[in-house]
C-alpha cells in the first residue's frame, strides 16, 4: 500500500489544530506472514493492535520510503497509514486508516497530537485541516495546482519545545482561520516562519528563498527540513540556492484517487 509525505501548512502542535498538504513523496509499504520483528514502536504498535483486535497473524513488515526519517516531511503518518491500509486490505477489515493512525501514533508514543492532519494528507492527498485533540477531521481540500515545492530535506530529529509552541497558541489558531478561509500560501508561510523562529533555526535559507521570489518558505513539521514554494516554471533560482544548504528535492502537490 502507497502512502505519501507532506508539508505543514498549520503546525498542530501550538493549538491542536493543524493542517498539511500531500507531496508526491511516497511510502510503500507490504507485508507477508512470518516472525514479527522490528525497533520501531509505531510499526509495532500498529502490528500489536491488529493481532489484539483482530487475530491478525504475526506479519513482517518492508517499508520503501522516499521520505528522510524524523526530517518533518510527515514520514511517521505516511508508513503508519501505509501499513494500516495494507494489514486492512489484506485481512479485509473495515478501519478508519487516519484516525487508527494517530491513536497509535499516541499510544507508541512517537506524537504528541497523533499527528491526525498529517496522517489525514498521508492518505487521502491533498489538504487536510484537523482538529487533533478529538480527532476531528473539519475539512478536506485537494491539493495546490501550478505550484512546486521545493524541499531542503534532511534527516534527523526535529527540535521540540511543547511549552514554547503552547504559549502561541493563539496566533497559531489565528493562522489555521487563514488557511480554512482558503489563504493556504500566506498560511504556509506564516506558519514556516514562525515555526522557524519560535525553534530558533536559521532563518538566512527562508529569507534567501523569499527575496529569489518564493511564495512561502519556512519548516516544515517541526523540522529539521526547509521548504519553499514557487510557480511552476520558477523553480531555478531557489533550488540554485537552496543547494548551498545540501540536497534539494523538488516534490508537487498529489491528490489520491479512490480512497473515499
Amino acid at each position: 500500500m502507497q502512502a505519501y509525505g507532506g508539508v505543514s501548512i498549520v503546525n498542530a502542535l501550538p493549538s491542536w489544530y493543524g493542517s498539511t498538504m500531500a507531496v508526491n513523496l511516497k511510502v510503500e509499504v507490504k507485508v507477508r506472514e512470518g516472525k514479527r520483528k522490528t525497533e520501531d514502536p509505531l510499526i509495532a504498535e500498529i502490528l500489536e493492535h491488529f493481532s489484539r483486535n483482530y487475530g491478525v497473524p504475526q506479519l513482517e513488515v518492508e517499508v520503501n520510503s522516499e521520505i528522510p526519517v524524523g526530517s518533518g516531511l510527515k514520514s511517521s503518518s505516511a508508513v503508519s497509514t501505509a501499513l494500516i491500509g495494507e494489514i486492512a486490505h489484506r485481512f479485509s477489515l473495515n478501519v478508519d486508516v487516519p484516525k487508527l493512525s494517530a491513536i497509535l501514533s499516541l499510544k507508541a508514543g512517537v506524537s504528541y497530537t497523533g499527528a491526525l492532519d498529517d496522517a489525514v494528507a498521508a492518505w487521502f492527498g491533498g489538504i487536510s485541516f484537523t482538529y487533533n485533540k478529538d480527532f476531528k477531521v473539519i475539512k478536506r481540500e485537494r491539493a495546490l495546482r501550478d505550484v512546486s515545492v521545493i524541499l531542503l530535506a534532511r534527516g534527523g530529529k526535529g527540535r521540540i519545545d511543547m511549552e514554547k509552541l503552547r504559549s502561541f497558541k493563539l496566533l497559531f489558531h489565528e493562522i489555521f482561520r487563514e488557511a480554512l478561509q482558503g489563504r493556504i500560501i500566506e498560511a504556509m508561510k506564516l506558519n514556516g516562519i514562525a515555526i522557524a523562529e519560535i525553534l530558533g533555526f536559521d532563518t538566512e535559507p527562508i529569507e534567501g528563498t523569499l527575496t529569489r521570489g518564493a511564495m512561502a518558505s519556512g519548516i516544515s513539521g517541526n523540522g529539521p527540513s526547509y521548504f519553499a514554494v514557487t510557480r511552476e516554471g520558477e523553480e531555478g533560482p531557489i533550488v540554485d540556492f537552496l543547494s548551498r544548504y545540501g540536497e534539494v528535492k523538488v516534490a508537487r502537490g498529489v491528490d489520491v484517487e479512490g480512497r473515499d
